[in-house]
């Protein structure tokens, strides 16, 4: 019974190995790509640490824009395109164009060199100024409006035009606060020279409002005939000048009444109360920082002058 039995299990065995050919062959690589394809053929592994995109959902692809709300993916981060630069943030640039304010020292001279283009005798002009100005620079233009106050009154003196004779036309002129109030708008440009300095030069208009007054009286001493210009010989008749602020300020009258026998001190109401205001300069503009420069200049300002200005731009 138990070699019957026996028997049985062998035939068993032996019929569960023979069947058939394809359950006991060793698995090829079609079978491993297959085993290894995912269900969904739609749905893509998801990259560790990104959340799993919803059924149906297609993922962001490398370097597309992040959704409202999410991060821009910079690169080395998931989604980003390789190579791909990462966005920068420019500074503010800086603005074309600049305001600022500035003060200005002046001297302002008219030499008896000057003066002798339109008069025999003079006294010459050696004082200053101060002023403002309003710049509005764009690049290497200024733009400037300015505002200027210049003490306009030279040492009192014989005075006498050319062509004139020196016996009867010869006045002795006082200046009593003789000032100008000046207004203008200037034109400057700069060639740079380094970074801190450039060349400026430019041209200006304006007007000024001339204030005080100018006194005057006739000469009519012999000394005019051969020293006009000396004070001391040529003088009017009967005055002492080494107290002229009392007699002339005693004696005046009309200029009909003025002459050389019988001098009268006479206000000049000749005097313009407005004058134009022609502007010419040349200079150096030393750059101290982006806000503060300081400007040499010279030129003519209705008389020659020279000095500096500071500016602050905002």
């Amino acid at each position: 019974m138990n070699r019957w039995v026996a028997a049985g299990c062998f035939l068993l065995v032996a019929c569960a190995w023979a069947g058939p050919a394809s359950a006991r062959r060793a698995p090829t690589l079609s079978d491993l790509l297959l085993v290894a394809q995912p269900a969904n053929d739609s749905e893509e592994p998801t990259p560790p640490g990104e959340p799993k995109a919803k059924a149906g959902e297609p993922r962001a692809q490398a370097g597309e824009p992040a959704k409202p709300g999410e991060p821009a993916r910079g690169p080395g981060e998931p989604g980003a395109r390789p190579g791909e630069p990462t966005p920068k943030v420019t500074a503010k640039p800086k603005r074309d164009v600049s305001y600022g304010v500035g003060l200005q020292v002046r001297g302002i001279f008219v030499p008896s060199w000057f003066l002798k283009l339109f008069l025999e005798n003079s006294t010459a002009l050696n004082s200053a100024s101060i002023g403002a100005e309003f710049i509005r620079r764009k690049g290497n233009f200024d733009l400037i409006a300015s505002m200027n106050f210049g003490f306009y009154s030279p040492p009192d003196g014989n005075y006498l035009g050319r062509g004139k004779a020196p016996a009867v036309d010869t006045d002795y002129v006082q200046f009593r606060n003789l000032n100008v109030l000046a207004f203008g708008v200037t034109f400057i440009w700069h060639h740079d020279f380094l970074k801190w300095l450039s060349l400026v030069y430019g041209a200006g208009l304006g007007f000024g409002v001339v204030l005080g007054d100018i006194y005057r009286i006739s000469n009519g001493t012999g000394g005019c005939i051969t020293n006009s210009s000396d004070t001391s010989q040529c003088y009017p008749v009967g005055m002492d000048l080494t107290n002229r602020e009392t007699w002339l300020a005693n004696r005046q009258c009309s200029p009909e009444a003025d002459g050389p026998g019988s001098p009268c001190q006479f206000r000049e109401d000749g005097k313009w109360p407005v004058i134009p205001i022609v502007h010419l300069l040349i200079g150096l503009n030393f750059k101290v920082t982006d806000q503060i420069s300081i400007r040499a200049d010279m030129g003519w300002h209705d008389c020659f002058y020279g000095g500096a200005t500071g500016h602050y731009l905002f």
